[in-house]
């Protein structure tokens, strides 16, 4: 093939006794169609389905049959490899511009902010930077911690030379991130706040009650809600785990404000009133279903009708485990902004939704991913998939002066997602 590659591309050869594992990283997994009996219900596999790396991180890469020859040095075994991104030798005239296609931009632009200096983000066309990339003025401070730390932490910087337009951007501040979590800990909800603290998000954990004690908008700008947050539909007020939970007398003083879940007597209102004063509430997976308890005209895409009913898809029809699906985005989306027009995502009985036609072309509710495909698997199992053309993956919605953002995906899973991550970070700034 005929391909020029960048200094510092990286070349992993295949000959060697980690070939398994390589192929494991980079290569699609074909679970195959295991069912009961013929016309029966899928048999579960053990663990994810597709797991391949590669696609779930956003690395782009070639498979190539041929031996390389080129100068190549060798790594050491076991060395740790330093995190650089692209730099620059001096400050432009009007400042720096940072990719938002890297993750890594996200932790400089934290730490500026903290710092106390003026970052924007560019809205309009500029031939220079993509809509979404970091805008930072060219100070004396700025200048030497941007060439000194910048790319040490993985961003990649341009020089400005010349000011965007002032409407072609718009400045950005620290938002008040509260993450929710439960009694016991959610698996969810700590690898999410693994992944604040790696990009340098500050991030407060709040429980049912800190909800349930309302006027959440004086305290938050922004709500993260990963899997399995919100209670049950149609009439469930709370999930299964209060059954067997603690009682509060039998539980240490600094626990008990843990105890409890999301309800739709007191917590549910208490969301929306969020929402509607300003509010941003980021859903992942199951906690999607906020959009059902709001009253978002959206509905379940993966249903059928049985003698009038309605009922969702049986396994017989349609089944994915943990597996890697490709979806359509809509990167000049803010929700987007960074991303390629096509994404990998992790997909693990994920919910699916078509919008309200007329909520749609008024622009109350727009989509952010969807199913352009009958054939959207990458990696794993996906019995049925044509069920998923044109279903809506990820949207927002208007409620009130706020804004409601639900990711059916595992935009974050296990943190492993990275190429999923920019899904979640443009919501967390003001």
């Amino acid at each position: 093939m005929e391909k020029n590659y960048a200094e510092g591309s990286y070349v992993v050869k295949a000959n060697q006794a980690f070939r398994p594992h390589i192929i494991d990283l980079f290569e699609p997994q074909d679970h195959p169609n295991d069912f009961q009996y013929p016309g029966g219900p899928p048999i579960p596999p053990y663990d994810a389905a597709g797991w391949t790396l590669a696609y779930t991180m956003g690395v782009k890469f070639d498979r190539i049959m041929e031996n390389i020859e080129a100068p190549l040095t060798r790594i050491p075994d076991g060395e740790v490899q330093p995190l650089q991104g692209k730099s620059v030798a001096k400050a432009g005239k009007g400042g720096f511009i940072l990719s938002a296609a890297n993750n890594h931009s996200f932790i400089a632009v934290n730490e500026l902010l903290k710092m106390g200096a003026d970052v924007y983000r560019i809205t309009g066309e500029r031939k220079d930077a993509p809509v979404g990339s970091f805008f930072v003025p060219a100070n004396s401070n700025v200048n030497a911690w941007m060439l000194k730390n910048a790319s040490t932490l993985g961003a990649d910087l341009i020089a400005a030379d010349m000011k965007p337009a002032s409407d072609g951007m718009t400045k950005i501040n620290k938002s008040r991130i509260a993450l929710w979590d439960t009694y016991g800990g959610s698996m969810a909800s700590g690898w999410m706040r693994w992944i604040m603290e790696q990009f340098h998000f500050d991030a407060t954990v709040i429980y049912a009650s800190d909800i349930d004690k309302a006027d959440l908008k004086s305290k938050y700008d922004v709500i993260l809600f990963v899997e399995g947050a919100m209670p049950p539909l149609p009439n469930g007020s709370a999930s299964p785990r209060v059954a067997f939970g603690p009682k509060p007398e039998d539980t240490p003083e600094e626990y008990k404000k843990t105890i409890g879940n999301i309800s739709t007597a007191k917590s549910i209102p208490a969301i929306k009133a969020f929402l509607e004063t300003g509010g941003k509430v980021l859903t992942i997976g199951s906690s999607t279903s906020l959009a059902y308890h709001l009253d978002i005209p959206v509905r379940n895409a993966l249903t059928e009708m049985v003698n009038g009913k309605e009922r969702n898809l049986p396994g017989e029809k349609y089944y994915i485990p943990g597996s890697v699906l490709k979806v359509k985005v809509d990167n000049s989306n803010q929700a987007a902004w960074g991303m390629d027009s096509y994404a990998d995502v992790y997909f693990e009985a994920s919910p699916v939704f078509t919008i309200a036609p007329d909520a749609q072309s008024k622009g109350n509710v727009k989509p952010i991913a969807w199913f352009d495909t009958d054939k959207s698997l990458r990696s794993g199992w996906a019995w049925g998939q044509a069920y998923l053309k044109d279903g809506i993956a990820a949207f927002s919605a208007s409620v009130g002066k706020g804004t409601l953002y639900a990711f059916g995906p595992e935009i974050a899973f296990r943190a492993q997602t990275h190429g999923t991550f920019k899904m979640i970070f443009n919501q967390l700034y003001e």
